[in-house]
């Protein structure tokens, strides 16, 4: 019987630092800072509390914790079950999936019938059951300056009639619906195969519960604008209304994982690369039509989906770049297939603030090597969404200056281009990369662990 706990405060200083900055009032920066100053309900402040228990063949754990499916790095298609916390940052620095996963109240039991046969080395069985306790859901990023603060989306609507041209979009009214605390609809059930046979290893994926984000449609559809305010300096912000739920989400998927022996060459280093891949099929998902469909009904509509992954990690020699250490490489490949039928009248729908079309596709590499003897370990991130034309970029140097502190300097950088064809004519552009672009960044972070 073990016990796990660990508690995390999260405070962001600029609420301070710009307290009497006429210009940060001006842009509603302010009116966030019960949002994202400092993080002190009781279910940020405690992340991880759980007791272990194993006895022989069996596997149980109770408690708050974090429940990891997938094998994939930055995208991580089978991790399904905890939501995420994506507010600062858009959640995509969290390479190491430790800061923007939610821990939730949880049961989780494994089996493990120990079978050893020549081609079957190892068997298990795993359940998860979410009660759900408290009711959380994904922490993305909500729209407006008064909400979201200096990570609000860009939202523009070009107006000549407007004082500076265009209007943006503010902070939404919504009605969300949600199941409740321990409500039975809000229930969720997962269950897992897994094993190594003949060398891979193989998972079998089952999931019934509920979309972590809710799915939204205006809240009157004859005037999706219905509050409008006007900042000190002309700037109009338009407030939509929107009312919504979270939908019904179920998936059969199945992982494999191995290495490649035969791909093993000794001028790269002599490391065979290991192949992971994931995949699942969703049945009726919800999707929107709210935001940016060409054709406007603003109506939910549900189809079917596919989505999988394959990743290669592999670590490679290059003698004039460093003598002593491999970089590790890691190219993925994200297919996203939605089962839009032809009479819609339209090959896209929107999920929250992305959309998607028939076919999605993104690529993603991600590098890294490490110097003085592992201290140092400079890494770049890059996606690429193929579906209209964003870039995101993540170059980090992390240090170990002791074996209590950590030093990481990085910057996050957007980029996105019109697509003729992409837009409605009243949201142009409004889509992917696009919306964040003017959040490039250079940021440091000090890390203090007691040991």
């Amino acid at each position: 019987m073990k016990f796990y706990g660990s508690t995390r405060i999260t405070g962001d200083w600029i609420y301070q630092i710009k307290h009497n900055d006429s210009s940060w009032h001006d842009k509603e920066f302010d009116k966030s800072r019960g949002n994202l100053n400092i993080d002190d309900k009781y279910r940020q402040l405690l992340r991880e509390a759980h007791f272990t228990w194993t006895p022989e063949k069996f596997f149980f754990r109770v408690g708050k914790q974090i429940v990891t499916w997938g094998e994939m790095l930055g995208i991580r298609l089978m991790d399904q079950i905890n939501p995420l916390d994506s507010r600062r940052a858009l959640g995509l620095n969290d390479l190491e999936f430790d800061y923007t996963p939610i821990p939730i109240w949880l049961i989780r039991s494994e089996y493990h019938p120990g079978i050893n046969a020549k081609w079957l080395q190892d068997l298990g069985f795993e359940l998860v059951f979410n009660p759900n306790a408290d009711d959380i859901n994904d922490l993305g990023v909500p729209l407006g300056n008064d909400e979201a603060g200096i990570w609000a989306p860009n939202i523009r609507i070009p107006d000549p009639t407007a004082p500076l041209g265009e209007i943006r979009v503010g902070s939404a009214i919504s009605d969300i619906k949600t199941p409740g605390h321990f409500n039975r609809k809000g229930h969720e059930y997962a269950f897992r195969v897994k094993g190594v046979a003949w060398d891979t290893f193989l998972t079998l994926n089952a999931f019934y519960g509920r979309e972590n984000s809710p799915i939204v449609k205006f809240a009157d559809p004859t005037n999706p604008f219905p509050e409008v305010t006007v900042l000190p300096k002309g700037q109009v912000i338009l407030h939509p209304g929107f009312v919504g739920h979270f939908p019904l989400f179920r998936f059969v998927g199945a992982t494999a994982s191995r290495d490649i022996p035969f791909l093993k060459a000794a001028f790269l280093g002599n490391v065979a690369p290991v192949v992971r891949l994931e995949s699942f099929y969703a049945f009726d998902n919800t999707f929107t039509d709210a935001l940016s469909a060409p054709v406007f009904q603003n109506e939910f509509k549900k189809f079917d989906e596919f989505r999988a992954g394959i990743n290669i990690d592999w670590k490679i020699k290059v003698p004039f770049l460093n003598r002593r250490a491999n970089f590790f490489i890691n190219p993925q490949v994200y297919y996203r297939r939605i089962d839009i039928s032809t009479n819609t009248g339209q090959d896209w729908f929107d999920t929250a603030l992305t959309r998607v079309g028939k076919h999605n596709w993104t690529t993603t590499l991600y590098v890294d090597t490490v110097y003085l003897n592992a201290k140092l370990r400079p890494s770049i991130f890059w996606i690429h969404d193929w579906e209209f034309g964003g870039d995101y970029l993540l170059p980090q140097v992390i240090y170990d200056w002791s074996s209590n502190w950590c030093v990481t300097l990085g910057a996050l950088i957007f980029a996105a281009k019109d697509l003729p064809g992409k837009e409605n004519g009243t949201f142009k552009s409004n889509n992917g990369f696009d919306l964040f672009k003017h959040k490039d960044q250079i940021f440091l972070r000090l890390t203090y662990r007691w040991s």
